[in-house]
């Protein structure tokens, strides 16, 4: 026979009005987001009327709805300091939904924009509007080569490049380059805001080629990162 403890009974309500309370809590403290999602018409090739808007700060969402019968994506018509889009989408299937990378760094003002795979006859508008939101700051990165012997980079195949960030960077690449032959390289380097790193960068067996002789060689070092400013230096090595 079962008997219910009243005392365990009040200790479950109370424990279930709590989660609800805690969810409440997290629901009402997240986020909400004004970002309209821009959508591709079902019939090929348009975007569906708009105009889209977006507080600043924010990343719309691109949907191509089920149904319809090509691929497409968002790209911005200018350019961005990277010498990329200023924004863009994945190329995505119908039943797909990509983010607008890119947006979250725009200034309020209205910004143009088109699928690359259907040309100016699939285009649209997107309006930053300000007083709501704040502008995430663009990537931005600094790199150096520091002093270092020749003779000890030849010898360990290594080559050391400093990188700063002045703003949150994720993806950067960097280059060293002897001339115009590329000796090594990195991809994939994420750094916060303020964060330096020095990174030892392997040389390949071309690389090691290109360096092997001379009393002092001089290198040129450059880091990307998307959607914010190159940086480069040179420096020589004895």
């Amino acid at each position: 026979m079962r008997h219910d403890c009243p005392m365990g009974t009040i200790r479950r309500g109370i424990g279930t009005m709590l989660l609800i309370t805690a969810a409440a809590m997290l629901w009402a403290s997240a986020p909400a987001s004004a970002a309209d999602t821009i959508t591709a018409d079902l019939e090929c090739c348009t975007f569906a009327p708009g105009p889209y808007f977006q507080d600043l700060g924010e990343v719309p969402l691109f949907e191509n709805p089920a149904g319809a019968n090509a691929p497409h994506n968002v790209t911005s018509t200018a350019e961005g300091p990277d010498g990329g889009e200023l924004f863009r989408s994945k190329t995505i299937a119908a039943g797909d939904t990509s983010r607008v990378e890119g947006t979250q760094y725009l200034e309020a003002g209205t910004y143009p924009f088109f699928c690359t795979l259907h040309g100016p006859s699939m285009s649209g508008d997107l309006t930053v509007e300000g007083g709501k939101g704040e502008v995430v700051a663009r990537p931005s990165i600094k790199v150096s080569i520091p002093g270092q012997r020749l003779k000890k980079v030849r010898k360990s195949g290594k080559v050391k490049v400093n990188i700063k960030a002045t703003a949150a960077s994720s993806g950067v690449r960097i280059s060293v380059k002897r001339g115009k032959k590329e000796i090594a390289s990195a991809s994939k380097i994420n750094l916060g805001a303020g964060s330096a790193r020095t990174i030892k960068l392997k040389l390949g067996g071309k690389g090691r080629k290109a360096i092997n002789k001379g009393r002092k060689v001089k290198l040129s070092v450059r880091a990307t990162v998307a959607f914010g400013n190159p940086s480069a230096a040179t420096k020589q090595l004895r």
